[in-house]
């Protein structure tokens, strides 16, 4: 059976799923979020002979990988870890665009996360470590609609945490609070992380 990116399946929001052809038969591989407890899976779909039979006729997979800490920002980077690693070893799933993908799928499930309460147009940007607001934001977009911002806003912070260290400067929000704030804003917002000023403005 195959399993519908962004629903649920046995207790998992499912973020991101792929599945390709490899010399005769089809691997692929999920990330899911168990978001009431903030846990985070890595799954193995099971070999097969097409893209529809990755999952079994109960809807269960081969193996998985779990993470249920009690800090789901570390859950879910250790995840996207071995997401990435398990995408590597079924064969041709893992491509060129694998992480970048990947990596916008949380983006945009982190973004629906918290609804608006009303319709609202924000740009997102930000700015480099250590200008201020006298200088050119490094990225902005034009105002667009809330949870396209938050998105655009959660990839700039993609684009400055993506290292295996966590750090927090003086003055900054730590990466797991930047990425609250963000999941969280239903209106312009500003923070620093890591020396980052991020904000969603009107």
């Amino acid at each position: 059976m195959r399993i519908k990116t962004g629903g649920q399946h046995q207790g998992w929001t499912v973020v991101h799923q792929a599945r390709r052809a490899w010399r005769g038969s089809f691997e692929g591989v999920w990330l899911g979020v168990e978001e009431s407890a903030g846990h985070w899976m890595v799954g193995r779909q099971h070999d097969g002979q097409s893209m529809d039979d990755g999952f079994d006729a109960d809807g269960n997979w081969a193996t998985s990988r779990h993470f249920r800490e009690r800090n789901e920002y570390l859950n879910m980077r250790r995840a996207l870890a071995a997401y990435d690693e398990e995408a590597q070893n079924a064969s041709d799933v893992w491509n060129g665009m694998w992480d970048q993908r990947a990596h916008e799928a949380v983006a945009r499930h982190l973004a629906h996360r918290v609804p608006f309460p009303a319709p609202v147009r924000l740009s997102a940007g930000w700015i480099g470590r250590g200008l201020t607001d006298h200088h050119p934001p490094r990225g902005s977009t034009f105002p667009l609609d809330g949870p396209e911002a938050k998105y655009e806003l959660i990839r700039y912070l993609q684009g400055q945490t993506r290292f295996d260290e966590i750090v927090t400067e003086p003055g900054s929000v730590s990466e797991e609070e930047a990425y609250q704030l963000a999941i969280n804003a239903t209106g312009p917002i500003r923070f620093v992380c890591r020396g980052v000023t991020f904000y969603l403005g009107e």
